[in-house]
């Protein structure tokens, strides 16, 4: 599958600029167009609560009108954000296809959930990019509704960009549907790349890493195997170890093999990856 089109969503928080950085990263490797999606809180859950205060009618439209000013003021600061980012780094503003230069991008606002627009824009795009979540803390809900509801892969950006984006890709291999799918989508990437290592847990893979050796060598991409031992570690801190041994610049992945429920209560792969890993991860479920 081409990358030509990258949406990320951005809320103009710490790290928004890096994961600016990794998208265009991206773009340039692929002469792709970037989306930036800014989603400002809806008017409606506000309005349902200020209607239970024991306030005056006058005192309530106050308050809703100073929300949506400070919900404009905090999307103007981002989109001027933005407009600066793409002005100094010479990257053109495409509304409409086809882009003027190789690489392009545009901005658009809108107003609900942060995790529900995502999860509908997201399906049109053909590759998401967010910012990894900090700490091992309930997945956000947008990083959830991009892995889970859009059938699209996502990139997940560390919070320093990385100096080599794929020119070493590991990849978690547990003959699972979900793999099976973040490797299609990451054949862009591991055609371009010098070095690519199957990583396959010597106790939890229903099909041998051999088998997805001789399957990427149909596509011209030369892979190595490598069986590795948990040594009483979780699933996901090994895989992330071998994958920093190996000297990955990339870690493709699928996310949420099982349940998100069973993830929560075991400590899934998915989850652990999410919240420690320093090396930017291709996903898909």
């Amino acid at each position: 599958m081409a990358i030509k089109t990258m949406l990320v969503p951005l809320d103009g928080s710490a790290g928004s600029e890096a994961v600016l950085d990794t998208a265009f990263a991206l773009a340039r490797r692929f002469s792709a167009h970037v989306d930036v999606l800014h989603v400002r809180l809806p008017s409606d859950p506000l309005h349902s609560v200020v209607e239970g205060w024991w306030l005056s009618d006058e005192t309530k439209q106050l308050v809703l009108e100073t929300a949506g000013r400070g919900a404009a003021e905090a999307a103007a600061k981002v989109r001027a954000a933005f407009h600066d980012y793409c002005a100094a780094r010479g990257v053109a503003i495409a509304e409409t296809p086809p882009s003027p230069d190789a690489v392009s991008a545009a901005w658009h606002e809108a107003a609900g959930w942060e995790a529900t627009v995502v999860a509908v824009r997201g399906r049109l795009a053909d590759l998401i990019v967010v910012r990894r979540p900090s700490g091992e803390q309930p997945l956000p809900t947008t990083v959830e509704a991009a892995l889970l509801e859009t059938r699209r892969p996502i990139f997940v950006a560390p919070p320093t960009p990385a100096k080599r984006l794929g020119a070493n890709i590991a990849i978690g291999w547990n003959g699972s549907a979900e793999a099976a799918g973040a490797i299609a989508a990451a054949l862009p990437f591991l055609a371009a790349a010098e070095r690519v290592t199957v990583l396959t847990a010597r106790d939890g893979a229903p099909a041998a890493p051999e088998d997805l050796v001789r399957h990427l060598a149909w596509h011209g991409i030369a892979a190595t195997a490598q069986t590795f031992d948990t040594k009483r570690r979780s699933v996901g801190e090994a895989l992330l170890a071998e994958a920093q041994a190996c000297g990955a610049d990339l870690l493709v992945l699928g996310g949420y093999g099982r349940s998100r429920t069973r993830e929560m209560i075991l400590g899934g792969v998915t989850r652990h990856v999410l919240a420690a890993s320093d090396i930017p991860l291709l996903m898909s479920h």
